[in-house]
């Protein structure tokens, strides 16, 4: 029923287990508590910052050029080079504009269905 409802937003139901038994143990905090391990470097704000600079500068820059430029791995580049090419303004000629347009009409306007049978 919850599935149904939430979609794919929905707490599988083994972590919901989890979370009661945590709860049940005297957990109060539902925030992520700290883990030990390595923090995570390639990530950080004016990491993500260069890589978007760079993009604007040079659109045609390469995932390795961007990971060697910015000192991180070719893969968090990757990951960062997807996030940050949305935020690249596109440009459209006048044809694809009016393509768009009429896409657009389309959609919300339909064609009334005509009746042909008599």
């Amino acid at each position: 029923m919850i599935n149904e409802a939430l979609g794919d937003s929905c707490m599988s139901k083994t972590q919901a287990y989890e979370w009661y038994k945590e709860f049940k143990a005297g957990r109060e905090i539902v925030e992520d508590l700290p883990r030990s391990g390595r923090p995570s470097t390639s990530t950080t704000a004016d990491k993500i910052d260069r890589i978007k600079t760079l993009m604007f500068e040079n659109r045609h820059m390469s995932v390795r050029e961007l990971a060697q430029e910015c000192d991180v791995t070719t893969m968090s580049a990757h990951g960062m080079k997807r996030v940050a090419a949305r935020l690249v303004p596109k440009e459209l000629n006048v044809l694809q504009k009016e393509h768009r347009k009429q896409v657009a009409l389309d959609s919300w306007f339909p064609e009334p269905i005509v009746d042909q049978t008599s």
